[in-house]
Formats: structure tokens, sequence, C-alpha cells
């Protein structure tokens, strides 16, 4: 078991639309209630209004003209985190809550540098929090797709600017690309691979790094 200055509390789970993210937010975070933990959950862009914005702006509306260039997007993911961190995420940790946040610095890195100078990009997010653990989602760009497809014919949820089969794999490179940076406390996760056996492969490395 770690000492308790070294346990980590913000988790982070980062990849492509259709890599599992969001299934598995909530899937570890009630097998970390399960220890005893009190976990929060949250996401990128945010519910706050800057999130709201930028959300409302990903969505594609047929016949509708973009309002907002990649540089605005970038932004504005920006000043989402920062104002993220500030309302939510800190104040979580300081009550000693356990926050998992489905994707964060990480995803803009990789989806803002598609349209941008990927060293602007950094620079934008230099001033948020570093992830104790950031779990990426390694998962090739066509499975990705058609998950995506079954999802949305089964919810009817909008199509968002990223949603192209090309630019989803440039996203899929992108992610791989910081895999293989060697960033700390950044860990792949085979997300082909069943949703129980993803969910315990993430549980096995938080209970190994003291959860």
């Amino acid at each position: 078991m770690s000492d308790a200055n070294s346990v980590p509390k913000f988790l982070v789970f980062e990849g492509i639309d259709g890599s599992g993210t969001t299934t598995q937010r909530g899937r570890v975070a009630e097998r970390l209630r399960a220890r005893g933990h009190r976990v929060h959950e949250t996401r990128e862009p945010s519910d706050g209004p800057i999130g709201a914005l930028t959300r409302g702006l990903l969505a594609v509306v047929p016949g509708a003209p973009r309002t907002v260039d990649p540089a605005g997007l970038a932004l504005l993911f920006a000043a989402d985190r920062l104002e993220h961190l500030a309302r939510e995420i800190e104040p979580a940790l300081a009550r000693g809550d356990l926050v998992i946040c489905d994707r964060y610095v990480v995803s803009s890195w990789v989806y803002q540098s598609l349209d941008c100078d990927p060293v602007w990009v950094r620079t934008l997010n230099e001033r948020a929090r570093w992830p104790d653990l950031s779990f990426v989602f390694d998962l090739a760009a066509e499975l990705a797709l058609a998950r995506v497809a079954a999802r949305r014919e089964a919810t009817g949820e909008a199509i968002e600017r990223f949603d192209v089969p090309e630019t989803q794999r440039r996203l899929a490179r992108g992610y791989a690309a910081a895999l293989a940076e060697g960033l700390p406390g950044v860990v792949r996760i085979d997300a082909s691979a069943s949703i129980d056996a993803v969910t315990e492969a993430i549980v096995a490395r938080c209970v190994a790094s003291g959860l």
C-alpha cells in the first residue's frame, strides 16, 4: 500500500469517441466506491457555462454554418478546463473525494492539435493541474467508429464535428503518440478488450497504486 501522500486522487480517462471512457467512468467509480472511497464523477467539456457553450459548438447542425474556428475551440477548451478545476475538481479533491474525469488535458493536445499548432495548444493548458493517473484508451479508429454509429442509432445523439473517419484515425494516432512520450502517470488501456476486462485492468492499476 502506498503512503497517503502518494495515493492517486485525480484520475482521468482519455481516448477517442467510442473507446469507452464514459462507460468506464461509471463502472470504475462504482467499484472504487465499493472499496470505501467517495468518488466524484465529472467530464470535459464540463457542465459549467463555458463547457456548455463548447459542447454546443461541437454539434453539427445540417445547413448551419460553423460559428467558431479551431483556434477558438482550443481557447474555449482551455478556459473551460481552468474554470472546471476551480469550480468543481479542486473543491472535490479538497474535500477528500477521489475525482474521475472523462477527458482532460491530453484530449486537448490530441483534438485541438489537429488544426492548431501543437506547441501553442500545450502552452494554453500549462496551468491545468496534471492528473495523478491518466488512463489512455487505445482503440483502432474503425472499431470506435462502429461503436459510435451503433450508439447514435440507439440514442439519436447529435453528430459532432470530429466524427469523421479520417479525423478519428488521426486522433487515434495522436493518442498513441502521447502514450509514447512516457508522461508521468499515463497508463495504456487496451480498449478493444471486453467491457469487464477493461474495468478490471483499470481497477487493478488503481488498487496497485494504493486505492
